[in-house]
């Protein structure tokens, strides 16, 4: 198998160098990433890239959504996994995964045609409030290797946002869907000179946990907050959602 290797925090990242050297071992494996730090760039699309050659493969002066339409149409033969991390802190949750540049370019991958796998590492203890080492990301690299190694079981149409912890050998893999427990409030900044938008979304691994909000069982916010592998099978389209009164709404209109 060929596979494209990206990621969002730029190709010199610890995360990406043990997923290359981890996946190396059994995949052919080609990194198109970015020359720079690109966290929370979603995916966003540059309408013209430059792109600069690599001993790995290539670097591109952009976002990781165009890493990956870089990647799928320069490289021969063409790639047919993107995998994309592995990512210095954990992507979960409904309203975060558009946000997340991981999670966009394995996203951007299913638009394109191909299956997409977004790892992300997390610190069941500390979660995302420390620095990650290279060696954090050894066991993240494990967890996507062996769905590398599976990958004829994702399926068309989809991608896989996983998020390892960085310890527990003995971590099992929780098939989850991403929590849509969240909320947003507008606040004044200090200085009241503006406004901030406030994500009231908790994080579990700051143990802030509002005592209103309780995590079922096979949302990926409690596999991690239970130490667990989550992985999230996801697709890209967009829903239609039924509105009688929308539909009532639309037969009204004159022009």
């Amino acid at each position: 198998m060929d596979i494209l290797l990206t990621n969002d925090d730029g190709v010199d990242a610890g995360g990406i160098d043990a997923l290359y050297d981890e996946l190396s071992e059994i995949v052919e494996v080609t990194v198109v990433a970015p020359v720079d730090n690109q966290s929370g760039a979603g995916r966003t699309n540059s309408h013209k890239v430059a792109v600069d050659d690599h001993e790995r493969g290539l670097v591109v002066h952009g976002t990781p959504c165009d890493c990956v339409a870089v990647g799928l149409q320069a490289l021969d033969p063409t790639p047919e996994l993107v995998v994309s991390g592995c990512n210095a802190g954990p992507n979960f949750g409904a309203h975060k995964l558009d946000r997340s540049g991981t999670v966009g370019a394995a996203k951007e991958a299913v638009y394109l045609g191909v299956p997409g796998i977004a790892i992300s590492a997390y610190d069941p203890v500390a979660g995302g409030l420390r620095e990650f080492e290279r060696e954090d990301f050894v066991p993240p690299a494990r967890v996507a290797r062996y769905l590398v190694e599976n990958a004829d079981s994702i399926g068309s149409g989809t991608y896989l946002n996983v998020n390892a912890p960085t310890v527990r050998d003995d971590a099992r893999i929780q098939i989850t869907r991403p929590t849509r427990d969240f909320g947003v409030r507008i606040e004044r900044n200090r200085d009241e000179d503006g406004f901030a938008v406030v994500d009231q979304f908790y994080d579990p691994l700051r143990g802030d946990r509002p005592e209103e909000l309780d995590d079922p069982k096979g949302t990926d916010r409690r596999a991690l907050a239970d130490g667990e592998i989550s992985v999230s099978p996801l697709g890209v389209g967009h829903e239609l959602k039924r509105s009688d009164g929308l539909e009532g709404v639309a037969a009204e209109f004159e022009q």
